[in-house]
């Protein structure tokens, strides 16, 4: 067997340690990957002498990206391509990374200016196939592994394995405690997920899954949402945290270190044009962002609904999408321009009804003063003080809408109807709890129809939450596997507490074994 993994900068030592791990269990003859952010490849391979990278074949995505002012689009090629792969065209694939569509600056700082030509993303559009193809053909691989889908050429992986019938597990969070599930494809939601969830309503469940659905759920009743990945507050207050950034800045080996480190990214053996450097970033956050925060927090003050307010008010709640990411560029790709989202929205509720606005807590000083101004030149539209927790604005709020958000899930549980715009994961439940809205002409009379019908289904909740528990596999993945800092951590079942490598990478080697023998 031959196999192909994707991955992503902080990606690259899982994905190699589980093609290693699989490699024996599969007997991989060829193993194919994708890189990227140069930066972080040399990293890995300083810290991992041992590493296999050169023995598999390797697609690097920055060669493509700094050298596609070599290429010369052309159109019938790229038609050749959309026959290939079954697509009209390649704008989803486009608009899927932020770093073509929205500026790399767009990580720290919401930023809707594109750093290309329209002849420069065809240039870089054609180079990307064909070196997805060569990756294709030269590896033959019989399946391939990714998770989630943020880049032009992980999109372009998808549809290559899906225009040949290969196989494809895309992991990504189910936001339910530490499982993470395998998707056959990049979108939300996953099929296996799905396709359980249908098959338990025609059977009779397991005791033990159904004990254990039904423990969880008493969790979430109980308002605990916390899931493996999510940022944890780490209560320092925010002095600590800046003289603890200034020291580490303003030491001089420090300070030489990142000023040679940028040089070698726009200029040296580290160049790559989606690398944002360390300097930029690091005063953003150290600087810029804390202060825009305040800025915007005094200026807005008078206009926040606070706590208090919430149940003297007849109104349905947005939740701001941080941007970007793969809720917004992925699964609600007709839904980036939030905005215009909230005036269709707040121009399709009910007579007397509000609009709340809260925004995502990491997007407070990313966003100008202006989007906000905006935002409350809607009529019936009022934005809640960022710094109130969903609990209270769910609880009290006669509807939610939400692009994709773990917000719809949370009002599920409280029992609050929910509507969704793009793709998510539990959007098959029933539509006496959940709505996903195909059309904005249709919204008017879907809210109508939504608040005058709710029932809450608990045992189609349940069926949902067996579901997960049996098509998925419990992990400290972002913490561990990624290496994220800052983060919630698995629970004691099934190992996912420990935090030990090879005890994480053998359990997702384990569950990608199982999964491929049943697809």
């Amino acid at each position: 067997m031959n196999a192909i993994f994707v991955s992503q900068s902080g990606s690259i030592k899982m994905f190699h340690d589980l093609a290693i791990k699989l490699k024996s269990q599969f007997n991989l003859c060829d193993i194919g990957m994708v890189v990227s952010h140069r930066r972080s490849v040399n990293e890995f391979i300083k810290n991992h002498q041992d590493n296999s990278l050169n023995t598999f074949n390797v697609l690097k995505e920055w060669e493509i990206t700094n050298n596609y002012k070599n290429i010369s689009p052309n159109i019938n090629i790229l038609e050749s391509y959309c026959r290939k792969l079954n697509v009209t065209n390649f704008w989803d694939a486009i608009v899927a990374d932020r770093r073509l569509m929205q500026n790399i600056k767009a990580t720290y700082f919401q930023n809707y200016s594109t750093p290309y030509t329209h002849t420069e993303l065809l240039q870089i559009l054609q180079a990307s196939l064909e070196q997805v193809e060569k990756l294709f053909d030269k590896t033959k691989p019989d399946f391939v592994v990714s998770f989630i889908c943020v880049t032009l050429i992980e999109y372009l992986v998808h549809l290559f394995a899906k225009s040949r019938n290969i196989p494809i597990l895309n992991i990504r969070t189910t936001r339910i405690e530490d499982f993470m599930v395998f998707g056959n494809d990049i979108q939300e939601p996953a099929a296996r997920i799905k396709n359980q969830y249908f098959a338990l309503e025609k059977q009779q469940p397991d005791a033990e899954l159904e004990k254990e659905a039904t423990e969880i759920y008493e969790k979430l009743k109980n308002g605990i949402f916390q899931y493996e990945g999510a940022g944890v507050n780490t209560r320092f207050p925010v002095t600590h945290i800046i003289s603890k950034y200034i020291s580490k800045f303003f030491k001089t080996p420090k300070i030489f270190s990142f000023i040679y480190t940028d040089i070698s990214i726009k200029l040296g053996k580290l160049k790559d044009k989606h690398d944002p450097g360390i300097i930029v970033p690091l005063l953003f956050n150290l600087f810029y962002k804390p202060s825009i925060k305040r800025l915007i927090h005094w200026n807005l003050r008078s206009k926040y609904i606070n706590q208090t307010d919430l149940n003297h008010h007849n109104y349905a709640f947005f939740p701001l999408h941080l941007e970007p990411e793969v809720a917004l560029l992925v699964y609600g790709r007709y839904h980036t321009n939030q905005i215009e989202v909230i005036r269709h929205i707040a121009t399709s509720l009910p007579v007397g009804m509000e609009l709340f606005v809260k925004d995502h807590p990491k997007s407070m000083g990313r966003r100008k003063l202006s989007y906000y101004q905006k935002i409350l030149e809607i009529p019936n539209c009022r934005l809640i003080n960022p710094y109130i927790t969903t609990d209270p604005i769910i609880k009290n709020s006669q509807l939610v809408i939400t692009i994709g958000g773990s917000a719809g899930w949370e009002s599920v549980i409280k029992e609050v109807p929910v509507i969704v715009l793009g793709n998510s994961a539990y959007e098959f439940l029933p539509d006496t709890m959940v709505r996903k809205l195909h059309s904005f002409n249709n919204l008017s009379d879907t809210i109508h129809q939504l608040i005058s019908e709710y029932t809450h289904d608990k045992k189609s909740i349940l069926r949902y939450l067996m579901a997960v528990v049996s098509e998925s596999q419990r992990l400290n993945f972002y913490s561990t596997l990624l290496n994220r800092q800052g983060v919630a951590t698995g629970s004691a079942r099934n190992l996912s507490c420990n935090d030990d490598w090879d005890d994480q990478i053998s359990l997702l080697a384990r569950y990608t074994e199982n999964s491929l023998n049943n697809l």
